[in-house]
């Protein structure tokens, strides 16, 4: 058996270096594939996907990352590359939750049509409009669109400030994408789904309103049988946008004592979590790609 890791870098990042180490803790075989690098092809009897010259042969895929910095030709290049790969192999994550989870809006607001609680959230070109949402809610964050790791996101509690950032972004194009901010208890809740299981999760703890392991945050084991509703919310939020494995992100308010789901992440990194829990997510992304691949 033979799996595809898929990544936009030209060296394979930490994240695929594990699961190359599961492939062969597994006895697998592996090719490393730069999704720059790939050609998809329509000819009058198949479609061809190719590594340059080569025609590429597997038995199924994992996408760790499309790049950084998208123009949207880029990327529905890119996702259409992935969607020709799917027409032979299992592809982990679906061209079509990529598409989803990669902008936050989109993925928000298929979970809220899902019955999921989800904060407050405003995407507008209007700056009038992100002043007035601010004013509601007092205080709020900028997020990027389609940024990760805690990169980029602005905490604001001036409306006039909200004003003039959507301003300034709409001048390049850029929407602003506003959330409420969530009082928390200096923590946040990263659980890893892997199918139809929280194979782990942790509280993000920093003195930081931002609580990113990226952003200097710190990993502390939860056990999520005891979090029915963390677990309940986990695996829904990851069926909803029809992913394979996902690092969904949850709140908890204090003011309202009710927990929210902020984000789903399709391309989770997860060195701070198996840090803080022990678990190995690399094998069990790996174990349960084989399943699909021999269904």
């Amino acid at each position: 058996m033979k799996i595809l890791l898929i990544h936009y870098k030209t060296n394979p990042p930490w994240s695929v270096n594990e699961l190359i180490r599961a492939c062969n803790a597994l006895g697998l075989r592996y090719e490393y594939l730069k999704i720059g690098e790939l050609d998809a092809i329509i000819t009058d009897k198949e479609i061809i996907v190719k590594h340059h010259t080569n025609k590429i042969n597997g038995d199924g895929a994992i996408v760790r990352s499309l790049g950084l910095k998208l123009g949207i030709d880029l990327f529905m290049k890119r996702i259409g590359v992935l969607e020709a790969l799917a027409q032979s192999m299992p592809v982990m994550n679906s061209p079509e939750s990529i598409t989803y989870t990669r902008d936050k809006w989109r993925s928000l607001l298929r979970l809220v049509k899902h019955g999921v609680p989800v904060p407050p959230t405003m995407i507008t070109e209007n700056p009038f409009s992100a002043k007035r949402f601010l004013e509601e809610h007092r205080k709020g964050v900028f997020k990027p669109l389609m940024g990760s790791l805690g990169l980029g996101s602005t905490l604001i509690n001036d409306p006039e400030i909200a004003f003039h950032i959507t301003r300034s972004l709409i001048n390049i194009n850029i929407p602003s994408y506003l959330q409420s901010y969530i009082e928390k208890p200096g923590y946040d809740i990263r659980a890893f789904v892997v199918g139809d299981q929280v194979i782990g999760a942790m509280k993000r703890k920093s003195t930081y309103w931002k609580t990113n392991i990226a952003q200097g945050a710190i990993g502390e084991n939860l056990d999520i049988k005891k979090y029915p509703e963390i677990e309940e919310l986990s695996i829904k939020s990851t069926k909803i946008l029809k992913l394979d494995y996902a690092g969904v992100d949850i709140i908890y308010n204090k003011n309202t004592e009710k927990y929210y789901v902020i984000e789903v992440n399709a391309f989770p990194q997860w060195k701070g979590l198996k840090q803080a829990t022990g678990v190995d997510p690399a094998i069990h992304i790996i174990k349960h790609l084989i399943d699909k691949i021999k269904r």
